[in-house]
């Protein structure tokens, strides 16, 4: 436990290091074009809120450039306003279009990488490293970088070169994963064997009510098809259409997509505009079609096929 926590302590201390070293750059760039959406606070108590509209403030230029280097460097809540949700995922869509000689293109690729290298790596510290229970990481980061925004430290930066268009949308939908009965069983043991209780609600009750959901599964065919639905809230997405491939590509947008013209000019890349969110003008296209399913056990969001 004390050397995984040497190491995230030291994988961070290297990490801020080259966040700053790569902002220092991107605040000298010249020949660039920039455009950044900054979405709304979600305030403390808002989280579960259905969202119908979300209104964005657009930036461009050296305003957007400065947004995205307080996005990059945003890696603790003591950075964020007290009002806003701990809870709340932070995003900042939008695309930075760079025309850099080849020597500073390879610096900022090298930049770019060993950043996103060291935040897998305090990734796989915490998750796998560490030894522990999924239960216990929070205290195991929170002891060692009190106040983590592990969302943030975990992304990592997209970059892209000489594409031709990066468009920016909205995308609603639900996260589905096929399951077996054996995967199931095994997490519903481990909630059994594990000493912790959801709040509110006694060892006893909790014991009972995974004892009644394992029999549950065990009485399902060996055929049958599970599934985990697990709804996702509104988020920006980037679609990127690169000519010299014949190829669109689909992005989470959270961050600031680099984009890097090395063979062309920033002025030919077309970065375009996110409009704002209303849930009642999003049409849903080239929708397949789903099996009907029954809903199973309701807190982990499973279903099975009918």
């Amino acid at each position: 436990m004390n050397k995984a926590k040497y190491d995230l302590l030291d994988n961070f201390k290297q990490l801020e290091s080259r966040i700053s070293e790569f902002s220092q750059q991107l605040s000298q760039l010249t020949d660039f074009t920039a455009v950044v959406f900054r979405l709304p606070d979600i305030m403390k108590g808002d989280e579960n809120k259905e969202i119908s509209e979300i209104y964005v403030e657009k930036f461009t230029g050296v305003s957007a450039i400065k947004q995205a280097i307080d996005h990059f460097n945003l890696l603790f809540l003591q950075d964020k306003s007290e009002s806003t949700s701990n809870k709340s995922a932070i995003r900042l869509p939008g695309a930075i279009c760079v025309s850099t000689p080849y020597s500073t293109f390879r610096l900022l690729q090298s930049q770019l990488d060993e950043i996103n290298q060291l935040k897998k790596q305090i990734k796989h510290i915490v998750t796998k490293k560490s030894g522990i229970d999924e239960s216990q990481r929070f205290e195991f980061v929170h002891d060692s970088l009190h106040g983590l925004l592990t969302l943030n430290t975990y992304r990592t930066l997209t970059y892209l070169v000489d594409v031709d268009t990066v468009r920016f949308g909205w995308a609603n939908k639900k996260v589905i994963n096929k399951v077996t009965k054996e995967q199931i069983l095994n997490k519903l043991q481990d909630s059994l064997e594990s000493k912790r209780s959801p709040l509110g609600m006694t060892r006893e009750h909790w014991q009972s009510q995974i004892e009644q959901e394992i029999l549950l599964i065990k009485s399902l065919s060996d055929n049958a098809v599970l599934k985990t639905q697990r709804p996702v809230k509104v988020q920006p997405i980037a679609r990127v259409w690169d000519s010299a491939q014949q190829k669109q590509t689909q992005l989470a947008c959270a961050n600031p997509l680099i984009v890097f013209a090395v063979d062309k000019s920033y002025e030919e890349i077309v970065l375009g505009d996110l409009p704002d969110y209303r849930a009642t003008n999003i049409a849903l296209r080239n929708r397949p079609r789903s099996k009907p399913v029954e809903l199973l056990l309701p807190r982990l969001n499973l279903y099975v096929e009918i």
